[in-house]
């Protein structure tokens, strides 16, 4: 079976000329496996599972040392003038009043400018060209948020892995209906070809008995117009056949020109399909991979409200800068010059004094986010208790329908053999014995539906206990 496997996944993947002449060989546990690897959805759910951890590790990782690196570079066109009041940078007033004095004492006056106290003073400070370069250096002390969200991320991806368990439940369910479905298809054409060759046979036989003149010509042509008929609806089953076979290649996720050989019949199959075992296994929603989903939706609904209250509380965090400045009236950065150091490390603390009811708001949101996560738990636990019994009572229904189907088989079949041997004796006309025939493929054919009703209600069982 591995062997089989590996062979239908190196196909899926390469695609080779050699594989698509001989074949691929599938049972239907073989065809579920492929489906549990290759189907779309549980590739979609593989897709999220690995986002999410990969938000775990992201969400981690943001608490832990974050370093960046900065270069700057500026070209004043202009350089900023500052300006300031006349006096701004006056003599102070001891000094004005010693010189006063000096000058009162010597009689020598002081040939001082008038003042003008709308006078202003214009000055440009800095180089026409700076560089500045240096790293920083963060690192979260206290936040309760960070915890809480660590908390949150892992039970995201705990819901991912759910929602992949129950994607590849789903899809096997669905690759044992199609490999079904087209087993079922490939039935009809093998009921419908037997038909066929009895209805030729009865009418060598009646062109035979015409030709000696023990039958009437009406009976040949009779017989003639049921093997055409028959041929045409074996020429239509054989192509809903293929549409079946190729929608079972769809739905695990090979490609549709993959050559698939069923290896399963419906014989394998009901010997395979243990129903006593399904029937003894005891019904556990909690095993279930969507409640499971919707469990850890709920987990996080109360982190989330946890994580509300976190933000009124308050968070620290540490910071370390390194920077080198230079400045030049020419770019010539890279020759010998100053570069100014500056340096600075600290702590910051944020806290939240007031939000004007604004948290308490997105708290009271978070508690309804809550109590709606935990009444779709709750309604996904009822549904899939109804589930189960629904599945239960249709896989009762169905196997009492394929038994009664069986009985009619045989009772069609009887019916045929012993209508066959009166119209040999000519006690019987051939429409007697297309009747009979017709019957007994119409018998055929129920049990053939009968039995893939059957087989859909196993599988359906089983999703239900996920067993």
């Amino acid at each position: 079976m591995i062997r089989t496997l590996s062979l239908a996944l190196g196909f899926c993947l390469m695609g080779s000329a050699m594989q698509a002449q001989s074949g691929i060989r599938l049972t239907l546990e073989e065809a579920q496996a492929v489906a549990a690897e290759r189907a779309y959805a549980v590739r979609y759910a593989g897709f999220d599972k690995e986002a999410a951890a990969s938000t775990t590790r992201e969400t981690i990782a943001s608490g832990f040392p974050q370093i960046g690196g900065s270069v700057e570079y500026n070209r004043y066109i202009d350089i900023p003038t500052q300006v300031s009041s006349g006096d701004m940078f006056g003599f102070p007033d001891y000094l004005t009043t010693f010189l006063g004095d000096v000058a009162q004492t010597t009689g020598v006056p002081l040939d001082a400018p008038p003042t003008d106290p709308n006078a202003i003073q214009e000055f440009q400070f800095g180089a026409e060209q700076t560089v500045t370069a240096g790293i920083t250096a963060t690192q979260l002390v206290f936040s309760p948020s960070y915890f809480v969200g660590i908390q949150a991320a892992k039970a995201y991806a705990s819901a991912m892995e759910a929602a992949e368990s129950s994607s590849i439940a789903d899809a096997r369910r669905a690759a044992g209906e199609a490999y079904a479905a087209a087993l079922a298809a490939d039935q009809n054409v093998a009921i419908l070809r037997e038909a066929e060759s009895l209805a030729t046979d009865a009418f060598e036989q009646t062109r035979a008995l015409v030709d000696a003149g023990l039958a009437e010509a009406t009976d040949a042509d009779q017989l003639a117009l049921a093997v055409s008929d028959v041929a045409q609806q074996r020429a239509t089953a054989k192509s809903m056949a293929q549409v079946a076979l190729d929608a079972l290649k769809f739905t695990i996720g090979m490609p549709v020109e993959t050559t698939v050989i069923l290896a399963d019949s419906f014989e394998t199959l009901e010997n395979g399909f243990d129903g006593a075992s399904v029937l003894g296994t005891p019904f556990d929603p909690v095993h279930l991979p969507e409640i499971q989903t919707q469990a850890r939706n709920l987990e996080l609904s109360e982190l989330g409200i946890r994580n509300e209250k976190a933000a009124g509380l308050p968070s620290i965090g540490a910071f370390y800068t390194n920077q080198r400045n230079a400045q030049r009236d020419a770019f010539n950065f890279l020759d010998e010059g100053s570069w100014y150091p500056i340096q600075l490390v600290g702590v910051q603390m944020t806290i939240p004094i007031w939000s004007s009811f604004a948290g308490k708001e997105r708290v009271l949101q978070a508690e309804l986010t809550r109590d709606r996560a935990a009444t779709a738990l709750d309604q996904l636990t009822q549904a899939a208790q109804l589930e189960y019994r629904a599945a239960l009572s249709e896989y009762t229904s169905a196997l009492e329908q394929r038994e009664q189907a069986q009985r009619g088989l045989d009772l069609a079949s009887r019916i045929l053999d012993r209508t066959r041997t009166k119209f040999t004796e000519g006690l019987a006309s051939s429409f007697d014995l297309t009747q009979a025939q017709n019957q007994r493929v119409n018998a055929q054919g129920s049990l053939t539906q009968a039995t893939l009703r059957w087989l859909n209600a196993h599988l359906r069982l089983q999703r239900s206990l996920n067993a």
